[in-house]
């Protein structure tokens, strides 16, 4: 199974962090006692005196605070690209613009997974918010993998994060090795076919479930008749049990 990096999503403000910049000098004064801790964790050569003298040059020029988180918002974009992989899923295996965006217009397939095996048991619901939120550089960021835009609401997605094997940070996460996670076969329980599929691509598909996994079903979706929305057959009992592929 293929994970994406945050970076080839197709939302700008995916994944990135946007830092609060405080505006007194107590709160600049946090952030850059912060920093000073940071600096002397990864410049352990440098010299107290330089140390004490650059944080000087932030807390003498207001400015600097801005920029520089502005900086560590860029560094952490890159750092969250290189070492996270996701694999975005939703709720809803029937909303016509997922299938648009996702799903080759409507001539891709669908994938159901059971949510209550590994790895998808470990998903996290995506949270929705009106306005872009800013950070606390000191309590972490790692909540930018799982906020979006309210705009998106309509997708009902969940997250299931893993950190590349050569990159991970910790012994404790799901690891991919080169955006790739190999998952038991028995946790994909259907596939449903889009509505503009054509019928010799709808069969090979048919044949190969039937051939390699002949105990996931086929569903279909079709366009309906008397209103803007899919039918889908057989229809989803259970879709609190299942997690549906975006793509």
């Amino acid at each position: 199974m293929k994970l994406s990096r945050p970076d080839k999503f197709n939302d700008p403000w995916d994944c990135r962090v946007h830092y609060h910049v405080p505006t007194d000098a107590t709160g600049r004064e946090r952030v850059i006692e912060h920093w000073k801790q940071l600096h002397r964790k990864k410049f352990s050569r440098i010299s107290e005196a330089k140390r004490a003298l650059l944080a000087h040059e932030f807390k003498t020029n207001p400015s600097k605070v801005g920029e520089g988180l502005a900086n560590a918002e860029k560094l952490l974009y890159e750092t969250l690209c290189n070492r996270y992989r996701i694999y975005c899923l939703s709720e809803k295996p029937d909303v016509p613009l997922m299938w648009g965006h996702y799903a080759g217009s409507h001539t891709g397939i669908c994938l159901e997974f059971d949510a209550r095996c590994a790895p998808f048991a470990a998903a996290e619901k995506v949270k929705y918010v009106s306005a872009y939120p800013a950070f606390d550089v000191l309590k972490g960021s790692y909540e930018s993998l799982f906020t979006k835009s309210a705009d998106w609401s309509y997708e009902a997605e969940w997250r299931l994060i893993t950190e590349e094997r050569a990159v991970a940070a910790s012994p404790r996460t799901i690891k991919t090795d080169n955006d790739f996670l190999t998952i038991l076969p028995s946790v994909l329980k259907s596939v449903t076919i889009g509505c503009l599929t054509d019928k010799s691509t709808r069969q090979q598909i048919e044949n190969l479930i039937k051939r390699t996994a002949p105990s996931v079903l086929v569903r279909q979706a079709a366009i309906a008749p008397d209103k803007y929305a899919l039918i889908i057959t057989p229809p989803f009992l259970t879709p609190d049990h299942a997690a549906i592929a975006k793509g």
